[in-house]
């Protein structure tokens, strides 16, 4: 009898005994005890070239509206002087704001690549030896039993699906990981396990579909101290539209335990918004304390601001309120100027001030750069007279605006390791 026919019989009678093979899973990437990057390698790539990307573009040819708004002001401004610059009626000569809220062609071209690889970058892969779904990716920190509930882990809904970008890893870590999967019986199988160490470089990034969520902590400041995470995150408003409940309850409560949604836009805004796109209540979800202080960004000494700033350190002082989320609409600017002070607080340093302020380019068509009028004068603002780092001269302007020195202080033994 040939070998084909004989292996036949083999499989039938196998099968007719109902014995069945096992699903083996083999880990592939990242290697046993390899060091990750949990930022993909365009965000480490913008953080590097920290120069290229603050070249200002050129500036594109005015608009017909504008050249005539030109005119009018100059031609406004010469008949003024002419007439012997009455002082009760003061007029200035036509000035050039634009804001430039655009890429340059480095910052471009590298937003063409985030955006694909934002799709593609799956740095943990696996594979099976046989049929396999319901797979599941968990993650052990390194001093935590493997007998006990994971420190956090990842469905996948996919069948034979064999790649993954994982999304709440914890920066300056080691972690023990596997993969499990049911065969068509229904039976799970796992992996042997692989350790993986996190990179100690900021930022945590939360992938999100708006790719503008990440950890506040993470890394040191000027003096060496270490910014604690898993407290303090900023980013974009609640996700709209189709995102599910399921999806809403996986990020915001079983991964990043968020007790208080500080949200920086007004109620009505935020109401408006829920009614147009579908944004999510998390209060009404899931009990989510939900805090509207509505400011208006960069405005650092605008009197309309001062009450709801003052609110908003008062509540980032109360160590109850934590983890806090901290939003606007796109996590830019309003979300940007908070930032910005919080770094000044724990004593970041300038290049991650600007680093942490500039990174929401990458969500896309929101370019945020120190280039930018607003910005530009919200970083020189504060910046002080002497040269004196942001570390000194932010509490002072906090101290200025009427933020006491016990809740700055505060802040700083919440999220500054001792």
């Amino acid at each position: 009898m040939g070998k084909i026919k004989l292996f036949s019989l083999l499989l039938l009678l196998v099968s007719g005994l109902g014995i069945a093979f096992a699903l083996e899973i083999e880990l592939i990437t990242p290697a046993n005890n390899a060091v990750y990057d949990t930022s993909m390698p365009t965000v480490r790539e913008f953080l590097a070239n920290f120069d290229a990307r603050g070249e200002k573009p050129p500036r594109p040819p005015k608009t017909k509206h504008e050249l005539e708004q030109e005119r009018k002001q100059n031609a406004a401004y010469d008949a003024w002087v002419k007439a012997g610059r009455d002082k009760s009626k003061k007029v200035k000569p036509y000035k050039d704001r634009y804001n430039f809220y655009i890429h340059n062609s480095w910052s471009k071209e590298l937003m063409k690549r985030a955006e694909v690889e934002e799709n593609k970058y799956k740095p943990f892969t696996w594979k099976f030896d046989g049929f396999a779904t319901n797979i599941v990716v968990e993650f052990y920190e390194a001093n935590a039993p493997t007998t006990g509930e994971p420190t956090y882990k990842e469905s996948v809904s996919f069948k034979q699906k064999t790649s993954l970008f994982p999304n709440y890893l914890m920066i300056g870590k080691t972690y023990k990981w596997r993969v499990s999967a049911e065969d068509k019986s229904g039976k799970r199988f796992y992996s042997p396990f692989n350790t993986v160490i996190t990179k100690n470089e900021w930022p945590r990034m939360i992938k999100t579909p708006s790719f503008n969520m990440r950890d506040m902590g993470g890394g040191t400041n000027v003096f060496g101290q270490t910014i604690r995470q898993g407290l303090l995150y900023r980013g974009q408003a609640i996700p709209a539209g189709k995102t599910g409940e399921k999806y809403l309850k996986s990020l915001y409560v079983d991964a990043l335990q968020i007790k208080t949604e500080l949200d920086l836009r007004g109620e009505k805004e935020c109401l408006e918004r829920r009614k147009a796109w579908g944004e999510k209540d998390l209060t009404a979800l899931f009990g989510i304390n939900h805090i509207y202080l509505e400011i208006i960004p960069y405005h650092m000494y605008y009197p309309a601001n001062k009450e709801n700033m003052l609110k908003i350190f008062e509540e980032l002082s109360k160590k109850e309120n934590y983890p806090i989320y901290f939003h606007c609409a796109v996590g830019s600017d309003r979300t940007g100027t908070i930032a910005f002070l919080i770094d000044g607080i724990v004593g970041r340093s300038e290049k991650h001030m600007i680093d942490n302020y500039e990174l929401p380019s990458f969500n896309r068509n929101l370019t945020r750069y120190r280039y930018c009028r607003k910005g530009s004068e919200m970083i020189h603002t504060l910046k002080g007279k002497n040269g004196e780092p942001y570390h000194v001269t932010i509490p002072k302007y906090l101290r200025n605006l009427g933020v006491p020195q016990e809740q700055i202080d505060a802040i700083r033994d919440i999220l500054i390791e001792k």
